[in-house]
């Protein structure tokens, strides 16, 4: 073999090495592989799958106008039954299948796991659904969140309950790390306001499980406690229970939710039981066609087949524009570095209606939360 020859052959066999070695990390000349892995079963299903559904619909809208860099994105998505386990096995088995960078993996618990072994990795974790305030104040440099937390909701919350002067209030929460997380940052916020609440502290606070049990007995101990609000620190199944529990149990007190416990179809299924019950948003509403990012979010969720537009929906189609806005800048050679760069660099994403910022020391994204209140027929929130 004569010398250009022999240049040649190693050309070619060091362009088929790195060809290898991208597609092994997730990216070729056509696609990018993005690894999910969410509760598509279990309490918290009708969420995961909103997130994912509105998510996919951004996907396939920017797939049908010829990807990111001319690489369409596939997304293998995983099921974890809100099981942190499960999403770590699902992790391992995600990047054995050559996943890029992992996205939307939902669950605070889920994600407290998920998020150390992604920077162990140096595997990116964007648009993580968590909103443990622990978790969240602890600087991870391989994840990045979206959407406010819950220590943002239960600010906006408790400023309320000072300004309308409800000093005596109480908390439900769920005995898991999502509820016990809110419940250690409800009682900082109270005692950094001790002036505006009586004694300086939450006048009753009872545990139950996220499945709903012991719904009876909280309603009838915080019957008893007399708050004049209640904060719910519970999910879809647990709220049900225990707002039909404290009608039966003749609570007085009104209601609060964080975004997370009162889903459309919870309210559905709650009907006028849902009635007044004040809930904390950190999306737009996912009716409100004049905010532009929903308007385009509502023409893709329709064109994709579904009719029925939710916020967890929305909050997913957010969360893959965001993944999508951070490959376009991470340019077209792809590496999980220059999309650590791109996220990070990331300082104003204003996608009409809903800004995100990031920075190397900052990766959540945004503290916009807003309190809408449960129409008179349930079903439906009043912005």
């Amino acid at each position: 073999m004569n010398v250009s020859k022999a240049c040649r052959a190693i050309v070619a066999s060091t362009a088929a090495l790195l060809a290898t070695l991208a597609h092994a990390q997730g990216v070729s000349s056509r696609e990018i592989v993005l690894g999910q892995s969410v509760y598509l079963t279990g309490a918290l299903a009708e969420l995961g799958n909103d997130f994912t559904n509105g998510a996919n619909a951004y996907f396939s809208k920017v797939n049908a106008s010829g990807g990111v860099h001319g690489r369409k994105i596939r997304v293998i998505t995983m099921d974890d039954a809100y099981d942190p386990k499960k999403a770590l096995a699902n992790v391992d088995e995600l990047e054995r299948q050559g996943a890029f960078a992992l996205f939307q993996f939902a669950g605070t618990g889920t994600v407290h796991e998920v998020s150390t072994v992604a920077a162990s990795r140096q595997i990116p974790l964007v648009a993580a659904v968590a909103t443990g305030p622990r978790l969240r104040a602890a600087h991870n440099p391989y994840t990045w969140y979206v959407r406010a937390g819950n220590t943002e909701e239960l600010e906006a919350i408790i400023d309320h309950l000072a300004t309308i002067g409800h000093k005596r209030v109480a908390t439900v929460y769920v005995d898991s790390p999502y509820g016990l997380e809110a419940y250690e940052a409800m009682q900082s916020i109270i005692a950094r306001k001790s002036g505006s609440f009586e004694a300086g502290r939450l006048v009753a606070a009872v545990a139950m499980k996220t499945n709903g049990d012991g719904a009876e007995a909280a309603a009838t101990q915080l019957r008893d406690a007399a708050p004049q609000a209640v904060v719910m620190i519970t999910v879809p199944a647990s709220s049900k229970a225990f707002i039909s529990a404290a009608k039966r149990a003749g609570l007085r007190s009104t209601l609060y939710s964080l975004s997370a416990g009162l889903p459309v179809g919870a309210l559905r299924e709650l009907g006028g039981e849902a009635h007044g019950v004040i809930v904390s948003q950190v999306m737009p509403s996912a009716n409100r066609a004049a905010i532009p990012v929903v308007r385009e979010y509502q023409q893709a969720y329709l064109g994709a087949g579904f009719d029925k537009f939710t916020s967890a929906s929305l909050e997913g189609y957010i969360n893959a524009k965001v993944m999508v806005e951070a490959l376009t800048r991470a340019g077209r050679n792809l590496t999980r570095a220059g999309l650590v760069q791109a996220l990070d660099s990331m300082s104003s994403y204003d996608m009409g209606g809903y800004k995100v910022r990031f920075s190397n020391t900052a990766h959540g994204g945004s503290r916009a939360v807003e309190l809408t209140i449960i129409g008179s027929g349930g079903g439906q929130f009043i912005y």
